[in-house]
């Protein structure tokens, strides 16, 4: 059995760096350019060039993967182009909130799922069990 745990944990780095290059891919090729939205504007070439270069927007595809890979694997999130707060500051705003919609939605999901799987269960065949495995698969189809 341990050897199964390690063996589907070691896994699962290659499945991570596949992850990791597609958002960073997705990031790359996002269109836009973020130097131009944070000068404004009213920016010159040379600042939006300045914004670049101190951003490393200016460096190779691969080297810029390395750095943010790097910084990712430090909890370093960089800093938000909107508000300027650091985004680890931002996400844990928002932690407390989210567990607390997590928690409640499991609660009321447990709570209604349960009874209708008893009832489900005791109807087998019936249109009962027809309707709650109806409901079940539209509940898991929409996101």
């Amino acid at each position: 059995m341990l050897y199964y745990v390690i063996k589907r944990l070691l896994a699962t780095i290659p499945v991570m760096g596949v992850v990791a290059l597609f958002v960073f891919s997705l990031l790359y090729l996002s269109p836009g350019d973020p130097a131009a939205v944070i000068a404004g504007d009213i920016a010159t070439e040379e600042d939006i060039a300045r914004i670049r270069a101190s951003l490393g927007l200016d460096q190779p595809y691969l080297v810029r993967f390395g750095h943010w890979l790097y910084d990712l694997s430090r909890g370093e999130l960089g800093t938000s182009i909107f508000t300027g707060l650091p985004v680890t500051e931002l996400i844990a705003q928002r932690v407390e909130p989210t567990i607390a919609l997590t928690v409640c939605t499991m609660l009321v999901s447990v709570a209604i799922a349960v009874p209708l799987g008893i009832v489900a269960a005791a109807k087998a065949g019936g249109w009962i069990d027809r309707m709650v495995m109806a409901v079940s698969v539209m509940g898991f189809s929409v996101p």
